[in-house]
């Protein structure tokens, strides 16, 4: 990471030395002269030897703030051990008083990916100071808001479609054309918070709120079980909307920005969907399936008048055959609800 910088910086080192060579004034050790000793370690408090310091007065570093490839006052390279003595000379730099000293290091690829570290002390002449730096080169968490942004303008004034049919009419209310329904969570501070599904009162239409957030679902994907609660298919697609602030021309509002999100259910801990489980015709004609420890609420349900019952315990469902008619080769299959999510699975009966 620091080959580029250390190329930079050593053709800058040269420069220096070259006008210390020049200009030996206040070059001799001077018991006024003040003494930095610094350290530079890693994360991990491992020493980093050969790390470039710039040292910059007062002046230097308001400008280094705004172009970082200001020229600084002083310039010095750890030794392997991660330290370095550094003097500044009364004469060049007490001469009118304490000064303050930023101390700097300055690591890049290239032009756009660069980190920086800074210590500034207030030094008086005669004075030595310890210059302590740790460089954690974690990998910076991604900025800005989570989703992506989007303009989302009303019926009347250039119809902008989500996922190819969800718009906001003249109300400004979500309308899903009978494909998706919505479920307000209400006020959020970003899609992030919207990191539990929740199916309870969707609605086909529902009013755009400013800082609500949405989930926003496909209709085709929903089932309703016996006990009137629904759930979604798992490995089903849904989105996750943020209303942000609206959009307004001549003083009215015309739509609404929006950041959004495309998910994919998981199961948790539910079987896949179209998970066969075997059973001898021979005996019981049951089989015990493992369910999502955290959701207390499950319940299953039998398809096409499969002849089946359940018994439920807090970490599994057994199922059963009570077909009078059972035979080798039959299917049966049936949905079991976890929650807010849903998977089908089938019971067949071998030999």
């Amino acid at each position: 990471m620091r080959k580029n910088i250390i190329t930079i910086l050593i053709t800058l080192l040269a420069g220096i030395l070259l006008f210390t060579a020049c200009d030996k004034k206040g070059s001799e050790p001077n018991e006024k002269d003040a003494v930095a000793r610094i350290s530079v370690v890693d994360e991990k408090g491992n020493p980093q030897g050969g790390v470039p310091i710039l040292i910059y007065d007062e002046a230097g570093y308001e400008k280094f703030q705004k172009d970082r490839n200001t020229e600084p006052k002083g310039f010095t390279l750890t030794l392997p051990d991660g330290t370095v003595s550094f003097r500044l000379p009364y004469q060049e730099w007490f001469s009118a008083g304490n000064r303050q000293v930023t101390f700097v290091i300055r690591e890049e690829t290239d032009p756009d990916n660069y980190r920086i570290w800074t210590v500034g002390r207030t030094v008086r002449a005669g004075e030595q100071v310890r210059i302590e730096f740790t460089l954690d080169r974690t990998p910076a968490a991604p900025e800005g808001a989570v989703g992506t942004l989007l303009d989302l303008f009303d019926e009347n004034n250039g119809h902008t479609l989500f996922g190819n049919a969800v718009y906001l009419d003249a109300e400004h209310n979500f309308v899903g054309a009978d494909r998706y329904s919505f479920v307000d969570a209400g006020a959020v501070a970003g899609l992030e918070a919207l990191d539990v599904l929740k199916l309870d009162a969707f609605r086909d239409k529902i009013p755009a709120q400013l800082q609500h957030g949405y989930f926003v679902c496909k209709d085709i994907s929903l089932m309703e079980f016996p006990s009137e609660k629904w759930a979604m298919a798992v490995a089903s697609e849904y989105a996750t909307i943020h209303v942000t602030e609206w959009i307004a021309r001549d003083e009215k509002i015309v739509g609404a920005k929006i950041r959004y999100a495309v998910q994919k259910l998981a199961g948790d801990g539910l079987p896949e969907w179209g998970k066969v489980f075997d059973v001898k015709l021979a005996g019981e004609r049951t089989v015990t399936i493992p369910l999502p420890a955290k959701f207390t609420d499950t319940e299953c349900a039998a398809q096409e008048d499969a002849v089946l019952r359940f018994s439920y315990a807090a970490d599994h469902v057994t199922a059963g055959i009570t077909d009078p008619a059972a035979a080798a080769g039959k299917e049966y299959r049936f949905t079991i609800r976890s929650g807010a999510r849903y998977t089908e699975v089938k019971i067949r009966i071998s030999e």
